[in-house]
């Protein structure tokens, strides 16, 4: 067994997560459906948190403009609070947040068991594409939860690891909640691809454990699909710990410092209609 002072979370409790990567839709209400049925299935199961990927309130695909509106994604929030709240289990969940300015954020945000939104994080470091539609945030925060100072980095954030070693060391996160669309990953199986290894090295210049919610599917590139998911969770020293499957959807649940992780199949078909 692998032991809490090992991997940098002798000051932690147990917490017991689990990380979902989600079947893809492409409207919010079926995205919605899912999310609410994997955080019973992860409250089942134990789990005091469950992480979802990048924008897994809308979907993370070419019709975004049409989902992400105050009119579908308010009613869906409140929805998932409604659940944490049930269900008693923390959430962290990927959707679009409005701006007074009429700005939109690509944010990850945390509910606590009681669905109270205890933090957002606004994604800064956008790609090219997402910068057409999303405005670039500053909202940064690491808030304490289940005993632990929790941070989010997401997606392609990991490759501006002196930004974030900026934004996030002052803060002293034990845990970093990563979610994104990343893939497709590298051929050579050896070794771990380039945001794999990114992130590793942002686990070791913050000292903070690092768990992945990654899709298991592009709607916009099915092609790329076969070569998606594979969450990973990385220790604190920037060793990898567990490596979800690849290109399957379902819901692993897990202790941050243990050795196995349980896996719950979930159906992909449903979420590949041609939209």
């Amino acid at each position: 067994m692998t032991s809490r002072a090992a991997a940098g979370l002798d000051a932690a409790p147990a917490l017991r997560l689990a990380i979902a990567q989600p079947p893809m839709a492409w409207t919010t209400g079926h995205n919605t459906d899912t999310v609410l049925a994997m955080l019973s299935a992860a409250a089942a199961a134990g789990a005091a948190l469950c992480v979802f990927p990048e924008l897994v309130v809308t979907g993370f695909h070419r019709r975004i403009a049409r989902e992400a509106t105050p009119a579908l994604v308010g009613p869906a929030l409140q929805r998932i609070a409604q659940a944490c709240a049930d269900h008693r289990i923390a959430a962290s969940v990927g959707a679009p947040c409005f701006s007074a300015d009429g700005a939109i954020l690509n944010s990850q945000l945390l509910f606590d068991s009681g669905g109270q939104l205890v933090a957002t994080t606004d994604k800064r470091g956008l790609t090219a594409p997402e910068a057409t539609f999303f405005a670039p945030g500053a909202r940064r925060p690491v808030v304490l939860l289940s005993g632990w100072r929790i941070g989010c980095v997401i997606c392609r954030e990991v490759e501006d690891t002196d930004d974030m070693v900026a934004a996030l060391a002052p803060q002293a996160p034990q845990l970093l909640l990563w979610p994104g669309l990343m893939g497709p990953q590298a051929d050579d199986h050896d070794e771990p691809p380039a945001h794999v290894r990114q992130a590793q090295a942002l686990a070791r210049r913050l000292g903070a454990a690092i768990v992945q919610a990654n899709w298991p599917q592009s709607l916009n590139y099915p092609e790329l699909g076969a070569r998606t998911g594979r969450s990973v969770v990385i220790r604190a020293d920037g060793t990898i710990r567990h490596v979800l499957p690849q290109a399957a959807a379902g819901l692993a649940v897990l202790d941050v410092a243990g050795d196995s992780f349980e896996w719950q199949p979930w159906a992909m078909a449903p979420a590949l209609a041609v939209e």
